[in-house]
């Protein structure tokens, strides 16, 4: 119920500062905070220390998400597909938007009368400039159903925005430090690297003798691996078959219903009157997934199929073009090509192959380190990585020019942040004797070439990064700041997310 408050959330908190500042406020008197005021236990949900959302509070934050990604999405909103993303994220704004005001709190920040007065004026103000009080109360009853309900969110909504304006106030950054970050981030470097294989043993290192041993020494090593590779050895029965499919609306007419059986009839007659399947398909069936490849649905077992074509296919002899078998689909003309029957390897079986590929992938991994472990025994005596790479008989991979980014892309060898920041930190010419591991593979590196930004690339950008620094200088500090309530309420249990009390889990 809670794993998705434990995640970074500032993408969340980034939203929230994004949009506080999109939402009415209203003309009414301001009372104390609404908190606890005579809710049932079962109606909350979403909690935070003393702040409770129920139903009517959580659909109104979703509307506002699902209302905004439908202006963003257009045709491409889907509303079930969102539905569960919906509601997890209206549920973390729920939370975000009470640590915010209880860190407001916390330093002393407040909402005055005037305030929420100053804020309804533009959105409710006749031609005379007055509130227009009619206008506002059928809003706030439409709305929020009360003016205490709505009184309580505006206040929400006024804190975090002050909060946001106190951290702002700790965000400076100077033209100096975007300048430099802008260098950094166009700065590129060309770089040298010998990839070595750990997954490739030396021809003759795994012996029958040493499967043996290994066996008779470290056989839980060997059972581990098969009981992670259950469905390569223990394949239940596999069905391939082609079909054509007729498909019915749920909310058919009879009439229609009997003309979709009868196109499927007639598919049936023109199969086993002996044509091309896949000239069939392509003309009848509507199933645009598999109508291209006429028809085929490849292997599938059972559970991945609806049950009434899963038992047609399944009963069905290889060759046989079955009668229409009806889902909710439609109508299904279905003909099985190839059956394979259930098969269990038992580990007694597949035990010295799992032994072999073992000892294979550490004698690999070993090799790789001691040859690695020459080279860079080679740069600390003066020699490049280059040199000694080529002694050692491996072949560089040459880079073209690369700039820092977060993942460590590197081509040829994959995510490695942290070879990428030693060849950022190394001048042109300069080898490290780092052995880097990127995933089964180890590496080194040495820099070729360094090109450093002209001031006519950097100055143009240098105040859009400035903003970009400060957006994520605030964007630390609120985390900073929020982040360490979240974690103590959380601790303490006082956060709780029911959603399954607005009748979806």
């Amino acid at each position: 119920m809670l794993r998705f408050m434990r995640r970074g959330q500032r993408w969340l908190m980034a939203l929230l500062i994004g949009t506080v500042g999109l939402v009415f406020a209203l003309f009414i008197g301001v009372g104390a905070p609404l908190r606890r005021f005579g809710r049932g236990a079962g109606e909350i949900v979403v909690s935070v220390g003393p702040y409770l959302f129920g139903p009517t509070e959580f659909q109104r934050e979703r509307a506002r998400w699902e209302a905004q990604y439908r202006e963003a999405l257009g045709d491409g909103f889907d509303a079930k597909a969102m539905a569960q993303n919906l509601d997890t994220l209206a549920a973390q704004m729920l939370a975000n938007r009470a640590l915010m005001a209880l860190e407001a709190e916390d330093l002393g920040l407040a909402v005055a009368k005037p305030e929420i007065e100053r804020a309804v004026r533009p959105s409710f103000a006749g031609p005379d400039g007055q509130v227009d009080r009619s206008a506002f109360r059928n809003y706030v009853e439409y709305e929020y159903g009360s003016e205490t309900a709505f009184v309580r969110d505006q206040r929400l909504d006024l804190l975090a925005r002050k909060l946001v304006r106190v951290a702002n106030g700790q965000t400076h950054v100077s033209d100096g430090e975007a300048r430099e970050s802008v260098r950094r981030r166009l700065e590129s470097v060309r770089i040298a690297f010998p990839v070595l294989d750990g997954t490739r043993a030396p021809e003759g290192a795994v012996t029958d003798e040493a499967v043996s041993a290994f066996l008779a020494a470290r056989d839980a090593d060997a059972r581990k691996l098969y009981d992670e590779r259950k469905d390569r050895y223990d394949v239940p029965e596999q069905v391939r078959a082609r079909h054509v499919l007729i498909q019915v609306a749920s909310d058919v007419s009879p009439e229609a219903l009997a003309a979709a059986e009868q196109k499927a009839r007639d598919a049936v007659a023109r199969l086993r009157a002996g044509e091309d399947f896949a000239k069939v398909a392509s003309e009848m069936s509507d199933d645009a997934g598999s109508k291209a490849d006429g028809g085929d649905l490849g292997f599938f077992r059972r559970g991945q199929m609806v049950k009434p074509f899963e038992d047609a296919a399944f009963s069905q002899a290889p060759g046989e073009v079955g009668e229409p078998v009806r889902s909710n689909f439609g109508f299904h003309v279905i003909r099985v090509e190839e059956k394979k029957p259930a098969q269990l390897h038992p580990y007694e079986e597949v035990r010295q192959e799992l032994a072999r590929e073992t000892l294979g992938r550490e004698a690999g991994r070993a090799a790789a380190r001691a040859t690695a472990d020459q080279i860079a025994a080679a740069v600390r005596s003066g020699r490049s990585v280059e040199d000694a790479a080529r002694e050692a008989g491996l072949t560089l991979e040459r880079s073209g020019w690369l700039r820092r980014r977060p993942d460590g892309y590197v081509p040829g060898l994959g995510a490695a942040p942290e070879l990428l920041a030693v060849a950022f930190a190394l001048e042109p010419g300069a080898s490290s004797d780092r052995v880097f591991e990127v995933g089964d593979k180890l590496a080194l590196v040495e820099v070729l070439e360094r090109r450093e930004p002209t001031p006519e690339e950097i100055e143009p950008v240098v105040g859009a990064e400035r903003r970009a620094l400060e957006r994520q200088k605030l964007d630390a500090q609120l985390e900073t700041w929020v982040g360490a309530r979240r974690n103590h309420l959380l601790e303490s249990g006082e956060i709780a997310i029911h959603l399954e009390r607005v009748g979806r889990s």
